[in-house]
């Protein structure tokens, strides 16, 4: 299961509180108006979005996507094409944080029983979910956030979205043929075959699914937020009340706090550059720098409030989310998980190799999006 929090968040949280003291202590922050900074919508639907993915994988139906996948394997070049599909396919539909505590564990797992390169294949999956999440409005917290802030349309979103995923998904598989297919055993996967998964609750997961349209119709404006998340309160709430006590509360609670926060140091970010970020390249190349140092998500609430470049900004935050692995709070997660399930690795080496990878995927993609900004 899910734990209810991870010692990335926790940091996350702690750190965004502290800079919010301080900025409230300055006064760049205000306290007059504190809660009117805060989009209270995107928090409900972002929670409701965690917690429905807690209730999928409660009731067996994520684990069981990821075993079916996985057996159809043919070799271990075919097991490291399905795993990263699978970790880019679920980060668009659940959200990449949530895709990250499915594919994961379940390919420390599938390494007891193939021979992979473990290391490689979950900082691949990492970047796979930091680019499958971008295609959908609530892939990633900061897509939610510059739909809302916006006031997007689904067409223009996704004709903005798109390519980052083609193109995105188009790197990772040149990575994994130049990287990995290599050095991969060509044999069969037999032993995937006998993967035992935790039975599927059927009827839970048809609910949850049933459940996931009317968030996503809540998304798209269609069905008001307040009745698709309290429906899915009420259920969880009979059904599977645990999901809220592995709700990650700290991860929740650092987005509320980053709203004042990020409204603030907007409009001093406004203030000294003179006025609105105008210029679509600027904003995309800040969006880019400014993840690697405070991660994309607050980069984007920062710099919603200084430009109106609304595509430069999307591609430059989740592009961006690549690189350091303080860009994506997704990066984080990602480590802390592959560093619970493996006793041998260590943290320096793990983060020494993913950014590598990341860096070389974030310069050439970086520069490809060059060409979709204006």
């Amino acid at each position: 299961m899910q734990p209810k929090t991870t010692r990335a968040t926790q940091i996350a949280f702690a750190i965004t509180l502290v800079a919010l003291v301080t900025l409230l202590v300055v006064r760049i922050v205000p306290t007059r108006g504190f809660f009117a900074t805060v989009d209270w919508h995107v928090l409900l639907l972002l929670g409701s979005f965690m917690l429905l993915a807690d209730g999928l994988k409660s009731a067996g139906f994520v684990e069981w996507i990821a075993a079916a996948i996985a057996r159809r394997a043919r070799g271990s070049t075919g097991l490291y094409f399905l795993a990263l599909t699978s970790a880019f396919v679920l980060a668009m539909l659940i959200t990449n944080d949530a895709a990250l505590f499915a594919v994961i564990p379940f390919t420390i797992a599938l390494a007891r029983r193939a021979p992979l390169n473990l290391r490689r294949l979950v900082i691949y999956e990492i970047m796979a979910v930091n680019l499958g999440s971008a295609l959908t409005p609530w892939g990633n917290p900061q897509n939610l956030f510059i739909y809302r802030h916006y006031h997007l349309i689904p067409a223009a979103f996704f004709r903005t979205s798109v390519p980052v995923a083609i193109i995105g998904f188009a790197v990772l598989a040149i990575l994994v043929v130049t990287s990995l297919a290599r050095s991969s055993d060509k044999a069969p996967v037999r032993s995937l075959a006998t993967v035992v998964t935790a039975p599927v609750s059927w009827s839970k997961s048809t609910i949850l699914l049933c459940l996931f349209v009317l968030l996503v119709l809540s998304v798209l404006r269609v069905v008001p937020g307040l009745v698709s998340a309290s429906l899915l309160v009420v259920y969880m709430g009979a059904v599977e009340r645990r999901g809220f006590k592995r709700l990650d509360w700290y991860l929740l609670g650092t987005f509320f706090l980053l709203f004042p926060t990020m409204t603030g140091l907007g409009g001093a970010l406004t203030r000294a550059f003179g006025g609105e970020i105008s210029n679509p390249f600027s904003a995309y190349g800040i969006g880019i720098g400014l993840s690697q140092v405070i991660s994309n998500v607050p980069a984007a609430m920062l710099l919603s409030h200084a430009t109106a470049a609304w595509r430069s900004l999307f591609y430059g935050v989740n592009i961006g989310g690549l690189g350091t692995i303080v860009a994506s709070f997704a990066n984080l997660i990602g480590l802390s998980l592959y560093l619970n399930g493996t006793q041998h690795d260590r943290g320096v080496a793990f983060i020494g190799e993913a950014l590598g990878w990341n860096v070389l995927a974030l310069v050439v993609l970086g520069g490809v999006f060059v060409l979709f900004v204006g």
